[in-house]
């Protein structure tokens, strides 16, 4: 009696963790990403809105430089106008507020290249056994430590005029020092200064602290005809004849042509000049 065998194979391959493991990281990395990316747009409106009322309400003339990335930092500047500190001022804050971040930038960028520079010419010393790995790794330390004091000087230097200007614009709508307060707390807590801003937008200026807006020219009176600005008017001609407007026609004198005879003229001066011949 045949008998039927049936084989059956399985496999069962353990599936790692790594793969579920990377989706997790993945997707937290995209949440987060996504919240970072919100947070910095919700801060920009929120400060680029609250900047751009304000300026407009102080009468400047180019407020939308509050939405351009970097110009916006100039026009907060200017709306602080000059700082006053005890010896000297800041005329222009704008400029600086502007120039000092690309200042940090650009040292930043050269020590960097410095760095790697250094690093690979003493790795190449050392490759060829001339020597100078250690001068190498020294100028290395140097270099990196001029960077970092670089950096923190110029962060520094910025957060102390953000301070300073941030003081000088809040202080036209808080009292007291309310407005240094503020203007700390926008250096350390973050979204504080665009809500600051946006909130502020719309306060009454403090008495005395009001801008001074130049008023728009006076409409120019209109040309009156004749007058020092217009042209002399044409006086009308008058008319000519009539009763009320006899004309006066010049009478030839005797001996001239078309002058009547003196027995005519005598007769014309009528009745009173024979009156006085009769009475002679």
């Amino acid at each position: 009696m045949g008998r039927d065998y049936h084989y059956t194979y399985e496999y069962n391959y353990p599936v790692s963790n790594s793969e579920g493991l990377v989706g997790v990281i993945l997707s937290v990395y995209l949440i987060i990403l996504t919240l970072i990316l919100a947070f910095v747009l919700v801060s920009y409106i929120f400060h680029s809105v609250g900047l751009y009322t304000i300026g407009k309400r102080m009468g400047k003339e180019y407020p939308w430089l509050a939405f351009i990335p970097y110009a916006r930092d100039y026009f907060q500047g200017e709306l602080a106008g000059p700082i006053k500190l005890k010896n000297k001022e800041i005329k222009n804050p704008g400029i600086w507020n502007l120039v000092i971040p690309i200042i940090s930038s650009v040292l930043a960028g050269v020590f960097g290249v410095l760095i790697i520079l250094v690093t690979g010419v003493g790795a190449a010393a050392q490759i060829s056994g001339a020597g100078g790995a250690g001068i190498a790794l020294l100028f290395v330390i140097m270099l990196y430590t001029l960077l970092i004091v670089a950096v923190i000087a110029a962060q520094a230097a910025q957060m102390a005029l953000k301070v300073l200007i941030n003081k000088q614009i809040l202080e036209r709508f808080t009292t007291g020092n309310m407005g240094l307060v503020h203007a700390v707390l926008m250096i350390v807590v973050p979204l504080y200064e665009a809500l600051c801003f946006f909130v502020m937008r719309k306060r009454d200026f403090n008495p005395g602290m009001e801008p001074k807006i130049t008023p728009p020219p006076a409409p120019l009176p209109p040309v009156i005809p004749g007058g020092p600005e217009g042209p002399a008017a044409t006086p009308p001609a008058p008319p000519q004849g009539g009763p009320e407007n006899p004309v006066d026609v010049p009478v030839p004198l005797a001996g001239e042509e078309g002058a009547a005879p003196a027995a005519e003229t005598a007769g014309a001066a009528g009745p009173e000049a024979d009156r006085d011949e009769k009475t002679e």
